[in-house]
């Protein structure tokens, strides 16, 4: 592994503090690691992509109004289950405001049914329940958090490292595929994705503390 750089998060303070501090920063970091997740997590339940746009300036404007009423407790208060619980609400008011918006009964009425019509948000899921709708958000994020750890051992890792663990690991291409595929022995090919699947384990556990342990000022 190369050494760390001193512009990664790993020599930061938490990116919760900075957050909370309305550092410029922190929140652009935020946005980076989160939007996809968010909006991901409005198109698993069936918006539309405008909506899920939508939900993702709703939950970011949500989260920096109230970010500092949040407070971490280990045994009870986590951040992602604080910030699942903003993206499942930012979720619902668009359902909300679907349903109770009457110009769309209207068209819905006066034109012939078109393929957005079809599957507007209340006719694609129009019995997403409380679970289906946590599921969803919870799975978003779990793919969110690997994807940055992933992409923070990339830019750490050996190229051929992650070259066979990319192949193995992402896009589940067999050991001997893969070691026909770079030149090496099955063996090595093992090797290599152990070690960035060991990085990448460390990445998410770190990312992961980062997020539920904010500590004002410190580093991690």
């Amino acid at each position: 592994m190369k050494p760390d750089g001193t512009d990664t998060l790993k020599t930061h303070p938490t990116l919760l503090s900075k957050v909370r501090r309305g550092d410029e920063d922190g929140w652009s970091r935020f946005y980076e690691l989160y939007q996809d997740f968010i909006y991901s997590a409005a198109r698993g339940a069936g918006l539309s992509h405008e909506e899920s746009k939508d939900v993702v300036q709703e939950t970011m404007i949500t989260v920096r109004n109230y970010i500092n009423d949040f407070v971490p407790d280990h045994n009870r208060a986590k951040f992602r289950t604080w910030l699942r619980r903003i993206v499942h609400s930012r979720i619902a008011d668009q359902y909300r405001k679907k349903k109770r918006n009457p110009l769309e009964k209207v068209a819905k009425e006066d034109h012939t049914l078109s393929e957005e019509s079809a599957t507007s948000t209340t006719n694609r899921i129009p019995d997403l329940n409380e679970i289906e709708l946590d599921r969803i958000v919870d799975g978003k994020l779990e793919q969110a958090i690997l994807a940055e750890a992933r992409k923070l051992v990339k830019e750490k890792a050996r190229m051929e490292d992650y070259q066979a663990y990319d192949l193995f690991a992402i896009q589940e291409l067999g050991a001997k595929d893969v070691a026909t595929s770079l030149g090496i022995s099955a063996v090595t090919v093992r090797v290599r994705v152990f070690r960035v699947r060991r990085a990448v384990d460390r990445e998410l556990r770190r990312i992961v503390r980062m997020l539920e342990q904010p500590k004002k000022g410190g580093r991690l």
